[in-house]
């Protein structure tokens, strides 16, 4: 939905920012890619490290892009919101990926709940993240305080 909304508005010129329309389209290919391997592989017990290792990858490239042809630019907003919200989902399915695929567990525990609640959040707050491209949630905010205080 942010990939077609980003692309409309750089086709009429309406908003021209590069920086989101990269970020949705990676966000969608990754995600896309991603669920079309998983759903083709349906019994595959490393899921959740399939995932993991996809959002890293998926970081890798945004790192890079961001450094090579944005180096000059302000980050946005939403590109931050997309890169925090990667990290994480990265470090619950890597959870997930220990506690099922390592450890075989098979019991639902309470790390499995918050990992539906945090993954489905967080995937809803980067893709929102990418339509608004405010800060809503105080993330830039947070790390420019903790930034002012380190320094």
């Amino acid at each position: 939905m942010a990939t077609l909304l980003h692309l409309f508005f750089y086709i009429l010129k309406v908003q021209k920012n590069l920086q989101l329309l990269f970020a949705s389209i990676l966000l969608f290919t990754s995600y896309f890619v991603s669920d079309f391997i998983i759903a083709s592989d349906s019994y595959n017990t490393a899921i959740h490290g399939i995932f993991a290792l996809f959002d890293l990858f998926t970081l890798l490239i945004l790192f890079l892009v961001a450094y090579t042809f944005f180096k000059d630019e302000k980050l946005e907003v939403g590109v931050l919101y997309i890169t925090v919200g990667l990290v994480i989902n990265t470090l619950m399915f890597f959870f997930m990926f220990i506690d099922t695929y390592i450890y075989e567990n098979v019991t639902r525990w309470f790390l499995w709940y918050l990992y539906s609640y945090i993954v489905i959040s967080v995937d809803f707050i980067m893709v929102a993240s990418l339509l608004v491209n405010k800060d809503w949630l105080g993330i830039k905010w947070a790390i420019s305080n903790v930034r002012a205080k380190v320094a």
